[in-house]
């Protein structure tokens, strides 16, 4: 049977620790916010204006034509009109474009004539995530470049201009109209950061080893459960506190419109920090000195929460051994969670499955972390 007195002298005890230790305070509370900030720029920037040149051979009213359609809109920025091969060697070289567009001589002559005009795209493939957007654009404004001349051409020969398509395709995008990378992984960041808070639990019980004060925990009367229970308590509450900073930094600083109920992200976040901070709790049991347990912490809930959770490297593309492993982490669960409260505004009957493997994560590692614990030295 649980004493709730005792329970609760844990808690006080536990909170001026947090309160006092400035590490486990700035843990709980303000780095999530800061490593929110920090990865957000980096994983998060919608590639455009990307600069390209364009080496025109032909010099023709066709090729002046052309090289305006690829300058119609912000994806490409024309950058700089190489004259010859040893400039383009040169731009690309010195990272000044990131695509260079090379138009033949008899570019116009081709296309009026009706054979095919060939036009070349070199592109500097030490950065593929930016080629690949300047090889689809340019793609995209040449098969509207081609299909206008095609128009004006059938026009002049007396035809129909208008090319109507036997099918007419109609693609709307649902919750993210505009296709922005950063509404997909801001939200699910937010879940990744808030594994941070777990860091500073971890040092629970390796810090009164360190300090000589968990002999006097042991001497006590109080239980095993209760400890670690009074132990939890405090930092799952403090962690609490650092969720609606993620939310506003997520809303007003990314721009990412939160769809969804404000108390449910709450109370499915507080399942969230329940689950890590049994894991936390339980790393705290083997570990003895607080560097090896950050640094045990950090290994479980960032590096794994990066690669292993779904945020970088899609769930369905994981092999089934690690799709296991993923599972058994509870900021898998939350990055679902988070993407479609924040996107979809989902509520509790889409999200009960993983609402409940949060509280079985955690209710497992406590049980385990409270069974594993011996209150002797």
């Amino acid at each position: 049977m649980i004493n709730w007195r005792r329970v609760l002298s844990i808690m006080r005890k536990e909170w001026w620790h947090i309160t006092r230790d400035k590490m486990s305070f700035i843990l709980l509370l303000v780095s999530p916010v800061l490593v929110l900030i920090t990865m957000g720029y980096a994983f998060s920037i919608d590639i455009t204006n990307v600069g390209i040149g364009v080496l025109d051979h032909d010099r023709s009213t066709m090729s002046r034509q052309y090289i305006n359609q690829l300058r119609s809109t912000d994806a490409l920025r024309m950058e700089a009109f190489p004259e010859n091969l040893q400039d383009v060697d040169r731009l690309l070289m010195r990272g000044d474009v990131k695509a260079v567009v090379i138009i033949p001589k008899g570019f116009a002559r081709d296309l009026q004539s009706g054979d095919t005009a060939t036009v070349q795209v070199i592109v500097d493939g030490t950065d593929p995530n930016t080629a690949g957007h300047a090889i689809e654009h340019v793609g995209a404004h040449t098969e509207n470049f081609a299909a206008r001349q095609m128009e004006a051409q059938l026009s002049q020969a007396g035809y129909s201009a208008s090319l109507e398509p036997p099918i007419d395709l109609r693609v709307r995008s649902w919750y993210n109209p505009s296709l922005r990378y950063t509404v997909s992984m801001i939200p699910a960041l937010v879940g990744v950061v808030l594994s941070v808070p777990a860091m500073a639990a971890s040092l629970a019980l390796s810090r009164e080893r360190e300090w000589g004060t968990l002999e006097g925990l042991i001497a006590t009367p109080i239980g095993r459960f209760e400890l670690i229970l009074g132990k939890l308590i405090p930092y799952v509450l403090a962690g609490l506190l650092s969720v609606p900073l993620c939310i506003a930094t997520a809303v007003y600083l990314y721009r990412v419109t939160f769809q969804g109920s404000f108390l449910l992200y709450m109370l499915l976040a507080l399942l969230f920090l329940f689950a890590t901070m049994s894991i936390a709790m339980l790393i705290s049991v083997f570990i003895k000195s607080q560097q090896a347990a950050i640094m045990a912490s950090m290994m479980i809930f960032l590096f794994s929460g990066f690669f292993m959770s779904g945020l970088l490297i899609p769930f369905s593309l994981m092999g089934p051994l690690l799709q296991m492993e993923a599972l058994l982490l509870p900021t898998t669960h939350f990055v679902i969670i988070s993407r479609s409260i924040f996107v979809k505004g989902a509520g509790l009957a889409e999200l009960r499955g993983f609402a409940i493997a949060l509280l079985a994560i955690g209710l497992l590692f406590f049980v385990l972390t409270s069974l594993l614990f011996k209150k002797k030295l």
